[in-house]
């Protein structure tokens, strides 16, 4: 385990990039991709990208209609290709999430070993032990059989008097004998 996080902590600090190497590489296939769109201004902030579809991008508000940029915390490629358009940095608009700083940052807190689980605990710790809550059995026989789906399907009844099989039974058979 902390053969790991040496590891990792000395391959971060090789880091030259703003972002983590896994960002840039986004980054540098969304600008790819949205070098051939069509980015057209609406006002200061919002834009419209056209590419198979039309989407609406504003930047002041780090939106854009394909929604990807609110769920990943990244711009997505429209939104790289409207920030390009305002001549705009790119790097502005990616949460500190996704820095190489942010990585790094997260192994300068040194991780602390587990102590063993098996060992048993000190005197007078027993009332801080959490113990399973109490459950009573619900009342009642319980279930032998397993409830259907309602997509399973269900066995047509055949009526016994005139054999077809539809919603009839010998009782409510209306054919003649």
């Amino acid at each position: 385990m902390m053969v790991k996080y040496a590891a990792r902590r000395r391959e971060a600090e090789k880091w030259t990039t703003y972002l983590c190497p896994n960002m840039e590489k986004k980054l540098q296939k969304a600008v790819d991709i949205g070098r051939h769109w069509d980015v057209s201004r609406s006002s200061e902030h919002v834009f419209e990208v056209r590419a198979e579809y039309s989407f609406v991008i504003d930047i002041q508000q780090r939106t854009c209609s394909c929604h990807q940029w609110q769920l990943n915390g990244f711009p997505c490629a429209h939104a790289i290709a409207a920030i390009l358009a305002d001549f705009g940095d790119p790097y502005d608009y990616f949460e500190p999430y996704f820095t190489a700083d942010y990585y790094r940052s997260c192994y300068d807190i040194p991780i602390v070993p587990v102590p063993d689980v098996e060992k048993e605990s000190p005197e007078g710790l027993e009332d801080f032990i959490v113990k399973p809550p109490l459950t009573k059995k619900p009342p009642g026989r319980p279930r032998t059989k397993r409830i259907k789906s309602s997509v399973e399907d269900r066995r047509a009844n055949k009526c016994s008097r005139c054999g077809h099989a539809s919603q009839h039974n010998r009782k409510t058979c209306n054919s003649q004998i």
